[in-house]
């Protein structure tokens, strides 16, 4: 078990971190929207996806107690933090993925450890915040949990860290698909010998279409890609204007290439032949910020009536920027109207009914 100053060096890291350019661990809990947290709380479900943690794998039931300790600590040094940021923090300490501990490059701040949220996004109450941390351990518990690298701009500068932080992964994890989630959900079984990892590739960089997506393929992992789809619409002096004005993560040298920041439709259509397309609304905007009949048809039914058109197949699921879970809200109703069967966020896979 992680001491509490490993995992208090871990959350600083991961709260100082550059996402956008960075390759960030953690872990997913694969959970039903409707499903109790630890399973041996009062009105629990019985049956084949439930498990004691006495019945559970040693893995698993390790994990399950690193994750308490986890949250404890990180929680009780910042209490604006939630379960994504000791998700976050034990998966740097376990996923690191090279040589170095994560303690050793730890900074001495920030002030807090919470992860950085988008403008609008909602903070959960702090029942909320305990509710979620009783939903990750029992699905823990049972076995449902993946391993997920987290990357957006992934330039070619960066290609041989990406290669040898993915390679890390190749060696030790199964690559996961959607029907891999969906046959842990159903039967609470995972069809690998090994455990599941996913490489998500948001907004739909165009380096995640030259440089990331090939480098999976190299090593026999699988991209599960989130494109932002008015990005992808957009010429190329257009992207730059919209990454210039907002928190894309790229910097300077990149916005005066004068090249496409974004991956083509084509490029789209190629990799969905061998990943996962997810989509990621038209503007890169979060839950809270769909109110209105017009705010579902433009951010989320257009954006899937063009994914399908463009890509020629289903999504597998959506994103919302800032990785907020099922929340009921008029977006994810329309998501559950359109048979979108799953929704990823910081803290969980969720199955949309």
């Amino acid at each position: 078990m992680h001491s509490e100053e490993d995992l208090l060096a871990a959350a600083r890291a991961v709260a100082a971190e550059d996402e956008d350019r960075t390759g960030v661990a953690t872990y997913l809990a694969v959970v039903d929207p409707d499903e109790p947290g630890d399973p041996d709380e009062p009105g629990a479900r019985r049956g084949a996806r439930r498990r004691s943690e006495d019945a559970a794998s040693a893995a698993d039931a390790a994990l399950a107690a690193d994750l308490r300790r986890a949250w404890a600590v990180v929680s009780g040094a910042d209490p604006s933090t939630t379960v994504q940021d000791a998700l976050a923090a034990l998966a740097r300490l376990d996923l690191g993925g090279g040589p170095s501990p994560a303690t050793s490059e730890a900074p001495a701040g920030p002030e807090t450890l919470a992860a950085w949220s988008p403008d609008g996004a909602l903070r959960p109450s702090p029942e909320q915040r305990e509710a979620d941390v009783a939903r990750v351990h029992g699905a823990v518990v049972a076995g449902r949990v993946l391993r997920v690298v987290n990357f957006h701009h992934t330039p070619e500068r960066d290609a041989e860290a990406i290669r040898a932080q993915l390679s890390w992964f190749a060696e030790r994890f199964s690559p996961v698909t959607g029907a891999d989630v969906h046959h842990l959900l159903t039967t609470g079984g995972w069809p690998h010998d090994r455990p599941g990892v996913a490489v998500a590739l948001y907004d739909g960089f165009a380096s995640a279409a030259r440089v990331a997506a090939p480098i999976c393929e190299e090593l026999g992992l699988t991209a599960w890609l989130y494109p932002v789809t008015d990005l992808l619409d957009a010429d190329a002096e257009r992207q730059r204007e919209i990454m210039a004005s907002r928190d894309f993560g790229v910097l300077p040298e990149d916005l005066d290439s004068g090249e496409r920041l974004v991956m083509t439709w084509d490029e789209l259509a190629d990799l969905a032949q061998r990943h996962v397309v997810m989509g990621h609304t038209d503007d890169h905007v979060t839950a809270a910020s769909v109110v209105t009949q017009d705010d579902v048809e433009r951010r989320v039914r257009r954006p899937l009536r063009v994914l399908r058109e463009r890509v020629g197949r289903d999504v597998a699921g959506w994103a919302w920027a800032g990785g907020t879970p099922l929340s009921g809200g008029p977006g994810d109703r329309a998501l559950a109207d359109e048979g979108v069967p799953l929704l990823v966020s910081n803290a969980f896979v969720e199955r949309i009914r």
